[in-house]
């Protein structure tokens, strides 16, 4: 069967030879009826190798998703845009277990994070309108912010997450709340960040992902539209022809063709979410409506947005010394080509879009199924579209084939700080190495060959052990579907008791209302008090404790006496608590 697109060619051919006709400048109408059945029969010959392709591809894509959900349990919905045209579409699993409703083109999920873009987008449209500037200090709007601070913080800042502004989801749980079991709206955010005096670091030094930043946002929107974020956002929403797309200010709300969120506790069991927190995530919309979004993103035209807007959006801001994340998108190279790209995830809710303008291409997966890598999926997904070429396959390094003596294992024992501040132990068990991450199972870690080890749960993950230029003892994680991660040994400190107990004391923090108590017990463990709850704590290195993922650092005056502390987990850092 010939296709739209192929019989649109034939009627051109034909329109075309009538004209040469008309002017006697083409040969005879036999002649052009023999040109015109070669070409025929060329495109039912090309349509139907072109369907052949599209449907091995489909099967491969469709084998893919179905091994992350099955007909009963939560479900996915998956498309392909490519060429401003949908390429493929899947629905499958349930949107309400309850009722056993399946999911739909019309089922709309929480695309959480991946909301910062249209966030972004309304910020865009009032700086096109003239009406603000990204270099605006964010005290021209909202005065009652950061008083304490004297370096400007621009719009730009919280685009690029580099205003240095505590994340308000870690900062509620740092006084021992959680955040997805409180009534709290985006007006209880703000009384959270006005209370802060400090910042994570200095406004445009560094990139640190918050949530803060994008409810911020919707304030600026608020305060220079003199409508709500959310009217402000529907309109344009509406404006783009996307009618199933709107923010969640309301928990109790009704939404019509709502994909409920499960995750599985031995059993299926609803995740509860009663926050109305919104700009930073808290988008509910379908997979029509998110396609539609990406034909406009290749086309770089829609009837409401300048494609001057449009091209802007996908691109780093100028003039910020942050390049790999722009207007919120995040952007990176995979299996060699550029892509921008951006991860939702809030209690059982998962989604991911992944763009490839090289290949004019997007992916988009949206899910209600907790148990749904939505970013891993994604990519496994691009990788069926475009195979990865040899030359571009990631490669790993295998340095020297022994740190001392690698074939005694010990020698790579001990805590490690990667880049981004995780602690990972790397620990010996029954003459195993194992990796141990905070609320996550141990893996253990198994010798492919030298310093090269690859983790049991995936073969893919592999982790190498080598020297920095210091000599220090590091570790370089590799997966295809990411940048690698290294990670540097913290350095072994022996203590005496009278240091093990100088630590112990109350130390209070007066932005959260927050206290910690630290105890000696034994050696390097202590008990650690935060809200009245007693946890485990240990001395990884001198001046340093953990707490859980809580990393404490002790703050000292010049002559060594100990201020207080300085705490960091998560996107919160350098949150000072003044000893008693």
């Amino acid at each position: 069967m010939i296709e739209s697109n192929d019989i649109k060619s034939v009627t051109v051919v034909l329109q075309n030879l009538r004209i040469l006709e008309d002017k006697e400048e083409f040969i005879t109408k036999k002649l052009a009826m023999k040109n015109l059945m070669v070409m025929l029969t060329f495109l039912f010959i090309w349509s139907a190798q072109s369907q052949i392709l599209n449907k091995e591809i489909k099967d491969k894509l469709d084998s893919q998703i179905e091994e992350y959900v099955e007909s009963n349990s939560p479900g996915l919905a998956v498309g392909i845009v490519q060429n401003n045209v949908i390429f493929y579409e899947k629905y499958i699993g349930l949107a309400n277990l309850e009722n056993n409703t399946a999911v739909n083109k019309n089922t709309r999920f929480n695309i959480a994070s991946n909301a910062k873009q249209f966030t972004a987008l309304c910020i865009l449209k009032l700086n096109d309108e003239g009406r603000i500037k990204l270099g605006d200090d964010i005290r021209q709007y909202l005065p009652d912010l950061f008083k304490e601070i004297k370096d400007p913080i621009t719009i730009s800042n919280l685009l690029t997450h580099s205003s240095g502004i505590r994340d308000i989801y870690d900062l509620w749980a740092l006084k021992g709340q959680t955040w997805w079991q409180l009534f709290i709206d985006n007006g209880d955010a703000m009384d959270l960040i006005k209370g802060q005096k400090e910042l994570n670091f200095n406004p445009g030094e560094r990139y640190m992902y918050s949530n803060s930043n994008y409810i911020i946002l919707t304030e600026i929107v608020k305060a220079i539209s003199g409508q709500s974020f959310n009217e402000y956002a529907l309109e344009m929403f509406k404006a783009l022809g996307m009618d199933q797309t709107a923010f969640l200010t309301n928990y109790m709300a009704v939404i019509p063709d709502k994909a409920r969120p499960y995750g599985n506790w031995n059993g299926w069991k609803e995740y509860p979410v009663i926050t109305e927190t919104h700009g930073d995530g808290a988008l509910f919309t379908s997979l029509q409506d998110q396609l539609k979004w990406e034909i406009i993103i290749q086309d770089r035209s829609g009837a409401a947005l300048s494609s001057d807007i449009l091209n802007r959006s996908q691109l780093p801001i100028p003039d910020s010394n942050i390049s790999d994340y722009g207007y919120g998108l995040m952007f990176g190279e995979y299996n060699g080509m550029k892509y921008n790209y951006h991860d939702g995830n809030t209690g059982a809710y998962n989604a991911t879009f992944l763009r490839f303008p090289e290949k004019n291409t997007s992916v988009v997966v949206m899910s209600n199924n907790g148990n749904v890598p939505s970013n891993y999926l994604a990519k496994q997904l691009a990788d069926i579209c475009f195979p990865i070429e040899s030359d571009k396959a990631v490669k790993f390094p295998s340095g020297p084939e022994a740190i001392e003596e690698l074939n005694t294992i010990s020698a790579v024992i001990g805590d490690y700080k990667t880049n981004d501040g995780t602690i990972i132990k790397i620990v010996e068990k029954d003459g195993y190495l194992y990796r141990e991450i905070y609320r996550r199972d141990p893996v253990r870690l198994i010798r492919e060959s030298g310093n090269l080890f690859y983790y049991e749960t995936n073969e893919d993950l592999k982790i190498t052990f080598t020297r920095n230029e210091k000599g220090q003892r590091q570790f370089t994680i590799y997966l295809s579907s990411q940048e690698p991660n290294t990670g540097t040994v913290l350095p072994s400190f022996n203590a005496d008791q009278e240091y093990y107990a100088s630590l112990n004391g109350t130390y209070f923090n007066t932005e959260t209302d927050t206290s910690i108590e630290i105890r000696h017990l034994e050696e390097n463990k202590y008990t650690i008090i935060k809200n009245g709850r007693a946890r485990d704590g240990e001395l990884l290195t001198e001046d340093y404790l953990r707490m859980n993922s809580y990393q404490i650092g002790i703050d000292r005056d010049a002559e060594k006496n100990i201020k207080g502390l300085m705490v960091k987990n998560g996107r919160i850092d350098r949150v000072r608590f003044v000893k008693n």
